[in-house]
């Protein structure tokens, strides 16, 4: 009987060494998640506003655990995590409540990372949260002078004042619109609002003189739905529409197109590069899809003729640009540098 103990602690052990190595087989299978972003929002909205490099960028696997978050552009340009079901989310600013013009930008997608492969996201940046806004017209503030306005939905409550021009944002759902004239309450309307949608309302009041009455006008005719649709276009003929990194590498021989990125460092041989200074030459740029780029897959190479564009962007002189986001217009090529490039720049913007 005092072997047996021995022998039974042997064969437990046994058991448990094929479990043991399976799962830490299992926890060692990784998969790769490239994540690219479309700027998707109107002109209008992108002039001076926040740039979708700055945009917070989360990705999550199926447990709720946090595999990155961040600026976009500070991401990796290859996300390695275990193989598995992940929620790939990208928003221009939290959103949580009612607001005045405080539209939020974003998109989510979940995805499944296979082990040994790899999986592109791409996210399509548009608006999440709705629209609402009031013109009260002269015939309702002389009926309700002491009125008030109140914008409700399920997350909160906003006064919408008589002489407000700006809009309303809230989270897709029902809005009611209400007014409290001296403490009696009453609901004008309400609407259900969906994403990327915002309703102009116009308010007046008719004055019944044969029976007190005050009936009150509400024209929703005006509804804003902002869309976008592009059947062919002109590429990155726009600087609106420039190519990212990633595309740009994909339109060799494509002239005259925009092209934006983020300057990483230069270019110093066939496929070598340097991304600190001190910079040994200023007649090359090398642009990255992220501030973070250094793989050669994710870069592009630009060519410096002398001039003023070498002037303002080289690097030997002006190692501080390093990060910086740059719009580019010249001719794309195969190879420059060893890797798709840009050659002979005529315009450039910030």
């Amino acid at each position: 009987m005092k072997t047996t103990f021995p022998i039974l602690a042997a064969l437990a052990a046994l058991l448990v060494l094929p479990v043991s190595c399976q799962d830490l087989f299992r926890s060692n299978r990784t998969g790769t998640l490239r994540i690219r972003m479309q700027d998707a929002r109107p002109t209008p909205t992108r002039a001076g506003g926040l740039d979708v490099g700055e945009f917070l960028l989360t990705v999550t696997d199926a447990s709720g655990e946090t595999w990155y978050e961040g600026a976009f552009s500070d991401s990796p340009d290859e996300l390695t995590v275990p193989a598995g079901n992940y929620t790939v989310s990208a928003v221009s600013a939290e959103f949580d409540e009612p607001a005045f013009d405080a539209p939020q930008w974003g998109d989510t997608q979940v995805v499944s990372v296979p082990s040994g492969g790899s999986i592109s996201v791409l996210l399509v940046c548009q608006q999440l949260n709705s629209g609402l806004r009031l013109v009260v017209e002269r015939s309702f503030c002389d009926a309700f002078p002491d009125g008030r306005l109140y914008l409700k939905s399920f997350e909160g409550l906003l006064e919408y004042g008589y002489d407000e021009d700006r809009t309303a944002f809230f989270l897709p759902g029902k809005i009611t619109v209400s007014l409290d004239d001296d403490g009696f309450v009453q609901t004008l309307f309400s609407r259900n609002l969906e994403e990327r949608q915002i309703l102009s309302v116009r308010l007046s009041a008719n004055i019944d003189t044969r029976s007190g009455g005050i009936d009150i006008q509400v024209d929703t005719t005006r509804e804003w739905l902002s869309e976008n649709f592009t059947l062919g276009g002109s590429g990155g003929g726009d600087i609106e529409e420039a190519y990212d990194v990633e595309t740009a590498r994909a339109h060799a021989g494509e002239k005259g197109v925009w092209v934006c990125g983020y300057i990483v460092g230069i270019a110093t041989n066939t496929a070598k590069f340097a991304f600190e200074p001190p910079f040994s030459k200023n007649t090359n740029l090398v642009l990255g899809s992220r501030t973070s780029s250094t793989d050669k897959e994710h870069l592009l190479t630009v060519e410096l003729r002398a001039g003023d564009i070498r002037d303002a962007l080289n690097l030997q002189d002006h190692p501080e640009l390093v990060g910086e986001k740059v719009y580019l217009k010249g001719d794309l090529v195969s190879a420059y540098y060893g890797i798709p490039g840009l050659k002979a720049p005529n315009d450039y913007q910030f």
